[in-house]
């Protein structure tokens, strides 16, 4: 060069490191006493610190994390993890960075009474068993009632005279009362102790936070708002950041929690529910993703093929919805990020039992629009408008004609308001119990629920019953780094699908 100037590199080698396209991955915690970032830590350990494929992108220790201040969850306790970027795929050619956020609202839910979560327990005990208390928690509910009996006979026992008699009867003469008379009372006051003990240190604390969620009762409704809140600010948030995805995942009862986010989020943002008839391809993926449920509703029984060109009409659309050019300035974000929800040990399996008074309840609520469903529920579209829905080319087909969306304005049209799985694959990874205690009895099926387009990723299944509790370990790895990757971290991996490699997103 001359006067002995150095030629400069290209610009694209000056971009910082945040030139990458980047996502993020939302992790709502279960239930219980959760300290800030326990979860998030372990999880990022299972998803990317022990992935090989993902993470050979060249550089020195490229499995690498570390830690950033959150200013998207307004907690000061949080933090998010970063990693470093990952191999090109097809859906990222020039890799992905992840950002991994906790949504913590353990510190919102607390505050429940041990009187609320026994009037609580009395709801789920106190019903039919014939047609209120599903089949697969039948035996749970039974172990319920067994060990809710010990307990009132323990109590009745403490405080019970030597002669307790009614009448001619006996009170002492039943067999457990019997057998609990031959205790000397100290051993029943110290019993009654250790149980008042659990029920503060344990039970409340725990089931407490379940009470506080699922129950619409007023002295919940400001933790209710309180915590929902937090999640929709967060999403928010990161639609207003630079992320190119955004993935949701719910544990245990912060499945529920994230399910509702998802749900009020689209409910809420009329922008990416919106569709023009000008916009081809848009329009085009939505009148194949319309005849894709259509196909399904058809079927008494789905068939994989139809599942299967749902799941790919709905990966089409919500591709489509992602990559909306950004908004500038405070112009309304017209896009819709959240490609992917996982559940793990999800209760919504037992939505009957836990958010509905019974199976015909939940279904009512669900044909009510308040509980969304994949695929989406299809409205009956006014007769007025079938002229216009014709001349879109949307499928109609079967009377009454039933649409996703209706007409909005001129040449536009929408979504209705709970339709999110319209554009957003929805897992669920679960592991049958047996025997209550082994596997996970609070997680189940969510399909046979909430609706045939759910992936249901059955563990047993992939490697047998397991025989310890494993709620808590469906991101747990072996201590042995030699080991091979168990197969529940492998459909984890599969389910988050970070780098956007089992399905071009």
């Amino acid at each position: 060069m001359a006067n002995g100037q150095t030629p400069q590199a290209p610009a694209a080698a000056n971009h910082p490191v945040a030139h990458f396209p980047k996502q993020a991955i939302v992790v709502v915690h279960g239930m219980g006493e959760q300290m800030p970032m326990d979860t998030i830590k372990g999880f990022v350990h299972a998803a990317w610190e022990t992935v090989t494929d993902l993470t050979a992108n060249g550089l020195p220790d490229p499995a690498e994390v570390w830690s950033k201040p959150d200013v998207g969850t307004g907690s000061l306790e949080l933090r998010r993890i970063t990693t470093r970027q990952s191999i090109p795929t097809t859906t990222f050619p020039d890799r992905v960075r992840s950002d991994f956020y906790e949504l913590y609202w353990a510190d919102l839910s607390g505050g429940s009474t041990l009187s609320q979560v026994e009037d609580w327990i009395a709801g789920l005990l106190l019903r039919n068993p014939f047609n209120r208390v599903p089949r697969d928690v039948f035996l749970a509910w039974i172990v319920l009632w067994l060990i809710a009996l010990a307990i009132m006979a323990l109590a009745v026992a403490t405080v019970l005279p030597d002669e307790a008699k009614i009448g001619p009867f006996n009170l002492w003469d039943l067999p457990l009362l019997n057998w609990l008379h031959g205790a000397a009372r100290w051993k029943l006051g110290l019993a009654t102790a250790a149980l008042s003990f659990v029920a503060s240190s344990f039970i409340v604390p725990y089931f407490g936070r379940v009470v506080r969620y699922t129950r619409a009762k007023p002295e919940n409704i400001a933790a209710r708002e309180a915590i929902r809140k937090r999640g929709l600010d967060l999403l928010t948030e990161l639609h207003r950041g630079d992320y190119a995805r955004i993935i949701v995942v719910g544990h245990s009862l912060g499945a529920i929690l994230a399910y509702d986010l998802i749900s009020y989020f689209w409910a809420r943002r009329q922008e990416p529910r919106t569709l023009a008839e000008s916009s081809k391809d848009e329009f085009e993926a939505l009148r194949r993703l319309e005849q894709a449920i259509a196909d399904l509703d058809a079927q008494a029984t789905p068939s994989e093929p139809a599942i299967a060109a749902y799941l790919k009409a709905q990966t089409d659309f919500g591709r489509l919805l992602r990559l909306r050019e950004k908004p500038k300035g405070k112009d309304p974000d017209p896009r819709w990020l959240i490609t992917d929800f996982v559940t793990l040990g999800s209760p919504l399996s037992h939505a009957e039992f836990l958010m509905a008074k019974s199976k015909d309840d939940l279904q009512k609520r669900q044909q009510d629009r308040e509980y969304p469903t994949s695929p989406p529920l299809r409205e009956l579209l006014d007769p007025k408008y079938e002229a216009d829905a014709k001349k879109a080319g949307l499928p109609l087909a079967g009377t009454p004609y039933r649409l996703l969306a209706f007409p909005f304005s001129a040449g536009k049209w929408q979504l209705h308001h709970a339709c999110p799985f319209a554009v957003t694959r929805w897992t669920n990874i679960y592991d049958p119990a047996r025997l209550v205690a082994f596997g996970d009895l609070i997680s189940g099926p969510a399909a046979p629920v909430f609706g045939a387009g759910i992936v249901d990723v059955n563990l047993r299944e992939l490697r047998g019953q397991s025989w310890r509790f494993t709620h808590t370990r469906y991101w747990a790895m072996p201590g042995d780094s030699k080991k091979p990757v168990p197969k529940h971290i492998l459909q984890l991996r599969k389910a988050l699908d970070l780098g956007g490699q089992h399905r071009q997103l």
